[in-house]
């Protein structure tokens, strides 16, 4: 699975876990927002064409256990320079705060971050 297909498929694990939520009333332009049960957001970018983002605060994973998946990190202090997508913005627990953004590139993956943000549902 590639592409677009693979894109809406990390959305909808997203979607599909039993503790994560849609934050707010409706998405903004160019990122999907949720908020998790124990607080922590976390969004996926579902307009990509070639790739899957999930992005999270770096306060809400352990890194070292998803360290072989490709990442980003932004600091907060740098968002002037680095210049991560603004619309994540509109969701509160994402400002002020360090983000990372893991561009997954299998379904195991996706499953490891969503699982490290919001725990395994159970």
């Amino acid at each position: 699975m590639k592409g677009e297909e693979f894109v809406a498929a990390v959305t909808a694990l997203v979607e599909a876990h039993p503790d994560i939520r849609q934050s707010g009333d409706r998405h903004p332009a160019h990122c999907n927002l949720y908020s998790t049960a124990a607080g922590p957001p976390i969004a996926t970018e579902p307009e990509r064409k070639r790739v899957a983002n999930i992005w999270v605060r770096a306060d809400s994973v352990r890194r070292h256990r998803l360290a072989e998946i490709e990442s980003e990190f932004f600091e907060y202090c740098t968002f002037d320079i680095s210049k991560p997508n603004h619309n994540l913005f509109r969701e509160p627990g994402f400002k002020d705060a360090d983000l990372i953004r893991f561009q997954v590139s299998s379904l195991w993956q996706a499953v490891q971050v969503i699982s490290e943000v919001a725990g395994d549902g159970s």
